[in-house]
């Protein structure tokens, strides 16, 4: 099949060139839509939402609903603005005020109930079922017009910003992750991941779409299915984030595997190295690490699946984007780009056709210069051209002079058989400017002969100043919706601790 062409035409082609092929299935329900039934749903959808460029407000759990009003914005010239299914009233009231909505897609139809959002056109879940279901062929395509879809960013270090991309923008890099991930009519790809982020639309839907293969939805992830649905399926590849991969260690390794399961893929947050191996050996399914961003449609670094060589504690090579490390900002204000040393430590910055240029209203002006996005993040590229993240620039830690890296900490830690997982940060100090401070999820009840034994760990793996001054026992690290740590919220969590502590002091 000859690539090329938006979604509209790509879902054309194959919906002629094998139209009973399964396009969408749902892991829980099973209910399927082959290639010329999705086409169908679609073209019914963009009827039904209308000529007119339309702003989508949706909060609809992942399923074969949600995936063809994705298409159906992309293909109809709308602008679709996905938000989590459990949102609460208050938080679609706060996104419609500032994309006010021309249409509401909700999964029932009280959760409309206490909407603020005048003159929009409601739609529950099942209507659009409806429509899908008696979908069909029967009238002339409409042509394809290019939607949009606004995203906000994660905000797990600083406030979220709009992002608004382009159908050509999805398509460059759905296009690239295809290619890299070596994806055929053959595979089968099963997604956990929500909707109203970036991974999980563009990653698995669109990626299969240009693929001419099948895309396994379940609505969220579930460790006690996630093996079922991998054997009933015929999985060969899967999306994942780093904590569903710890969660799944915890799990004993199924009889079927490996099966037809090629890879397992992660992204959204970094993965431990250590993590990566014991998968690896438990499960006997190679690992791809990848590095994507909101700004870049999803994937701009990807490692080589089987038989290529994949690299523990690397997020690959850069696919799709320009990428040069740069020296990091300063408070000081805008210097000009400069590149670091070969395999010295600075900004990671990217340039390319899924770029985008500027968020919405124009925040965070100066992540944009030269023509290049400066993403934040710090790493280094080796001689082989493997991109190596060391952590955001907002999470160094600065003891002393010294610039610390959470990453590094974090790694030694987990290899202690005691910890699952642990997040470092700083804590202000009068002294050293900050302190090194360890949030951890433990295997067993926190005791001075534990914290012992860590320091004495910590002693033997890392140099004094890298030895965390705390250690903050706690349940569950808190998470953004797209897996990555809460790390403000860590910062409050970890303020409160200390008030409290000074209260008792006083008392």
């Amino acid at each position: 099949m000859e690539r090329g062409g938006g979604v509209q035409e790509q879902l054309v082609s194959w919906a002629t060139a094998q139209p009973e092929k399964p396009c969408i299935i749902e892991a829980e329900t099973e209910k399927t839509l082959t290639y010329k039934h999705c086409l169908a749903a679609v073209q019914a959808t963009r009827r039904l939402l209308g000529d007119e460029p339309r702003c989508i407000l949706m909060a609809l759990p992942g399923g074969v609903a949600n995936a063809v009003l994705w298409l159906s914005a992309l293909t109809g010239g709308h602008t679709l603005v996905p938000v989590a299914p459990d949102a609460p009233a208050q938080e679609l009231n706060l996104v419609a005020g500032k994309f006010p909505p021309d249409v509401v897609i909700v999964e029932r139809p009280e959760v409309a109930e206490g909407l603020v959002c005048q003159g929009a056109r409601f739609l529950s879940h099942a209507d659009c079922l409806a429509i899908i279901d008696n979908a069909s062929l029967a009238e002339p395509l409409l042509p394809a017009v290019e939607g949009w879809v606004c995203l906000m960013t994660s905000g797990s270090t600083g406030e979220p910003k709009g992002v608004v991309l382009g159908e050509r923008q999805v398509v460059w890099t759905a296009d690239h992750i295809r290619q890299s991930h070596q994806l055929t009519s053959e595979d089968r790809g099963l997604t956990v991941l929500p909707f109203h982020h970036i991974n999980a639309p563009v990653v698995s839907l669109c990626a299969s779409l240009l693929a001419g293969s099948t895309v396994i939805i379940a609505p969220r992830f579930s460790r006690t299915h996630f093996w079922g649905w991998v054997e009933r399926h015929h999985i060969t590849w899967a999306s994942i984030v780093p904590t569903i991969l710890a969660l799944l260690l915890r799990t004993e390794k199924p009889a079927f595997l490996p099966g037809a399961l090629r890879f397992v893929r992660t992204a959204s947050a970094p993965l431990p190295a250590l993590q990566l191996r014991q998968f690896e050996q438990q499960f006997g399914i190679p690992v791809i690490e990848t590095y994507g961003l909101t700004e870049a449609a999803s994937q701009v670094c990807a490692n080589l699946v089987p038989p290529g060589r994949h690299v523990p504690g690397s997020v690959g090579k850069p696919v799709g984007v320009s990428l040069r490390i740069c020296r990091p900002r300063t408070s000081e204000g805008a210097q000009p780009l400069q590149d670091v040393s070969p395999g010295e430590t600075g900004e990671v910055c990217i340039a390319g056709a899924c770029v985008i240029a500027s968020y919405v209203g124009d925040q965070g002006k100066g992540a944009f210069q030269d023509g290049w996005f400066r993403t934040g993040d710090l790493g280094y590229q080796d001689a082989e051209g493997y991109i190596y993240l060391t952590g955001r620039i907002r999470e160094v830690i600065n003891r002393g002079g010294e610039n610390i890296a959470p990453r590094e900490i974090e790694e030694a830690l987990l290899a202690h058989p005691n910890i699952l997982e642990v997040a470092v940060v700083g804590q202000p100090d009068p002294l050293y400017g900050e302190q090194v401070v360890a949030h951890l999820v433990l295997g067993e009840p926190w005791t001075p002969a534990l914290e012992h034994s860590l320091r004495t760990y910590c002693a033997g793996c890392l140099s004094r100043s890298k030895i965390p001054s705390v250690f903050l026992p706690i349940d569950a690290l808190p998470r953004t919706h797209n897996g990555k740590i809460d790390r403000q919220s860590l910062r409050r969590k970890q303020a409160s601790h200390e008030q409290r502590e000074a209260d008792a002091n006083v008392a």
